[in-house]
């Protein structure tokens, strides 16, 4: 059993960042599941830095930054995968 913690999992170059999973639906005609990597810290975390999203429509699924500051390749590739493991949702 690993002794690293979810928070430990998301924490690169010295600054800590978080996954959420959320529920899209609005008027801009998106209806899906994204999930979202913030930079938490230090103070001043940076908000939400990274996106992918998974289209109900479409069943397509998309990458967008959020940020114009440079981020850890590896923490590009920890989210990617995240997003793979977890988007889309597992239909019952």
């Amino acid at each position: 059993m690993s002794d690293t913690t979810e928070r430990d999992r998301w924490h690169f170059d010295d600054r800590w960042y978080e996954v959420t999973m959320t529920s899209v639906v609005s008027h801009l005609n998106r209806d899906g599941m994204a999930l979202e990597l913030d930079d938490i810290g230090p103070s001043p975390g940076r908000g939400m830095v990274l996106e992918a999203f998974y289209d109900d429509d479409t069943g397509h699924m998309t990458f967008t930054s959020c940020t114009t500051e440079p981020l850890p390749f590896l923490l590009i590739e920890a989210f990617i995968a995240e997003a793979r493991r977890r988007l889309p949702p597992i239909k019952q």
